[in-house]
């Protein structure tokens, strides 16, 4: 099974276990102000451990300041950086894997407020999803920062390093030089193709005097910036991969896209994407060299990436997230248990956290970032009854834990099918990815000891007739039903029941709320057939949505053409309509439409939650019950719970 992908395999004089990669993302779970300390090594020793061939890792630093993009991330700066360094390089050693530092300069995308130093580019122009505009280089500078990634490369080999990747992509500085469309430089440094690889190369050359010729040297590209001829296109991109190989370059991890792209989702895709999409890049270029490709593609499953490797389009496969949400990926494809592999959903949960400068979490994988405090759970549950009710992410997740920990837990559901609100979250536009999600879900728990009683509601009665130990409630929560006049009408549904396909639609639809939900029911609202205004109290949609999600499905709505009624609230339901009152200066307005749907977030089930606390008061309320929330918040607190009960 999977036969390439677990194939040896090779870049300059490294030998690879197997063709998989765990491409970089940024984690700021390092120390403060970059460098290694204890969680980053557990965090990466975990993807060791799990199997992978290669680890790139994320972003490392090689200078303070301006180069400086993360609070909390790695560092090759100086000698004394390479004895934490080492530490993380042994520990990845440990397991067979192989790991390459990822040099990095954020350039444009830098912050002032992170490295305390005005941000720098190749030119100054200002990145759409900066707040700054950058400082153009002067040629002293640039040979400055030339200087720090050679020293970079050397203090990373002195750590016993394998090798290092240059960051050349997504709009950082070694891609503002690479890009017509950032820079407008008329010397040395800017203009012909020359002349904008002048910089990149300058640094290859300097690092292979310093590290020798032996030592492999890599280049991450967005090889297309989905720009034409403004931006390095596929075409522009296969000839700066020819002279890189000509300049002595061991391989290319093939990306895309740069801010200011109308692409600008392709590198960190949201879960409508399809795994595999960017196959073709990769395989281009690879016509063009004779040097290893890794392609990024938005893989999820060994499955895809052994037929993408098959198909001959590159000689690596990148899995990126796919590692954050299980550090197992490899060891149970390569054991046959791909299916219970938890696969990324494409969230981006994980990204929401760092851009926020938190350390990553993952909607999926609760111990992610915290892989040292959840590392030993206690073996102690001789067998007790812990009743768990309910078998959404939150029932489950504890579920899984408690049974890992020897108690005897038996879950109950009124459904037939595990999953709770997942099983409607699949069912919007491209959800599919969640399906997959409780497919593994629902294999794990088939693996265990739950005893499950499926189809049948949990009462006081049941429960204690159980005599359990402990009670875990992650019993959900209903729609929100805020006072509003009318809104137990006939033609009031929720968002739920039309993503079900339970609600009858009929004529114009009124969508109250432009959170997630909303969104994911107006675009179902709208692919019917249906007119749709979206109705909400704020300026702006989608609020507390990722913003690659949110830019996503803003463009796919904009396809079918939605009204937009924001800074209104609802003051009444009527049967043909709602009367809403503009928030800035009361003004009011009526709104046609034949069908209202809720999507105003959800409510805890105050009586069950009541008659569960009144019988057992040490219940623990989890999930949806205790509060309303994303996936993410619902398995975190799940699973720190269960890890402490008892503990």
């Amino acid at each position: 099974m999977y036969e390439r992908l677990f194939s040896t395999g090779r870049i300059g004089r490294i030998e690879i276990k197997n063709r998989v990669v765990m491409t970089p993302m940024g984690t700021v779970i390092a120390a403060p102000g970059g460098g290694v300390n204890d969680d980053i090594i557990a965090y990466y020793e975990a993807r060791a451990k799990g199997g992978v061939g290669l680890i790139e890792s994320e972003l490392c630093r090689v200078l303070n300041g301006a180069g400086a993009a993360m609070t909390c991330q790695l560092a090759a700066r100086n000698l004394a950086d390479v004895a934490g360094l080492a530490r993380l390089v042994d520990v990845v050693h440990k397991y067979g894997t192989k790991i390459f530092i990822q040099l990095h300069h954020p350039g444009g995308q830098g912050s002032s407020a992170i490295g305390g130093e005005p941000i720098v580019a190749a030119s100054a122009v200002k990145s759409p999803t900066a707040y700054e505009t950058p400082h153009a280089l002067q040629v002293e500078e640039i040979a400055k920062i030339e200087s720090a990634f050679i020293s970079g490369a050397l203090f990373t080999k002195m750590a016993g390093a394998d090798g290092v990747l240059l960051h050349g992509a997504h709009g950082y500085l070694i891609n503002s030089f690479l890009s017509p469309y950032l820079n407008k430089r008329t010397d040395d440094y800017g203009g012909s193709l020359e002349n904008r690889m002048r910089f990149l190369l300058d640094i290859i050359r300097g690092i292979r005097e310093q590290c020798g010729g032996d030592f492999p040297i890599g280049v991450r590209l967005s090889v297309e910036e989905f720009l034409g001829k403004e931006g390095n296109d596929l075409e522009e991109s296969c000839r700066i991969c020819e002279v890189l190989e000509e300049a002595g370059v061991d391989f290319i991890d093939v990306s895309c896209t740069i801010p200011g792209s109308p692409e600008v989702c392709a590198c960190i895709e949201p879960g409508t994407y399809e795994q595999g999409w960017k196959r073709y890049m990769a395989a281009e270029i690879k016509k063009h060299v004779n040097i290893p490709i890794i392609a990024v593609c938005n893989i999820k499953e060994p499955d895809v990436a052994e037929e993408i490797l098959v198909e001959g389009c590159c000689d690596f496969i990148g899995v990126a997230r796919g590692h954050l949400a299980d550090p197992e990926w490899c060891n149970k494809a390569q054991a046959g248990k791909a299916q219970t592999i938890r696969k990324c959903i494409g969230c981006l949960s994980c990204f929401q956290e760092i851009e926020s400068q938190r350390h990553v979490k993952c909607a999926v994988n609760p111990k992610l970032g915290r892989e040292r405090e959840f590392e030993n759970p206690k073996y102690n549950g001789q067998g007790r009854t812990v009743v768990v009710v309910g078998g959404g992410p939150a029932g489950i997740e504890a579920a899984l834990l408690l049974d890992s920990r020897g108690f005897h837990v038996v879950l109950f559901d009124p459904a037939k099918r595990l999953g709770g609100t997942l099983n409607i979250a699949d069912k919007g536009v491209g959800k599919e990815k969640i399906t997959r999600l409780v497919d593994g879900l629902i294999a794990q728990v088939s693996a265990s000891d739950i005893e499950l009683r499926m189809g049948e509601e949990a009462t006081v009665e049941k429960v204690k007739a159980l005599s359990p130990y402990g009670i875990f409630v992650a019993c959900g929560a209903i729609a929100s039903m805020p006072p509003i006049p009318g809104i137990d009408g006939k033609n009031v549904v929720t968002a739920e029941d039309v993503l079900i396909g339970k609600a009858q639609l009929k004529g114009d639809c009124i969508i109250l709320g432009s959170g997630m939900t909303g969104l994911e029911t107006a675009e179902v609202v709208l692919k019917a057939g249906h007119r749709t205004t979206i109705v909400d109290m704020l300026h702006e949609i989608g609020q507390g949505v990722p913003i690659m999600v949110l830019i996503d499905i803003k463009r796919r709505l904009s396809e079918y053409g939605p009204a937009y009624m924001l800074g209104h609230k609802a003051l009444e339901i009527a049967e043909d309509g709602v009367v809403l009152e503009r928030v800035a200066d009361g003004e009011k307005v009526f709104v046609n439409g034949e069908t209202i749907i809720l999507a105003l977030g959800v409510q805890p089930r105050k009586e069950v939650l009541k008659a569960f606390r009144d019988a057992f008061p040490q219940a623990h309320i989890i999930g949806d019950a205790n509060r309303g929330g994303r996936i993410l918040e619902a398995t975190q607190e799940a699973y720190g719970k269960a890890f402490v009960f008892e503990s």
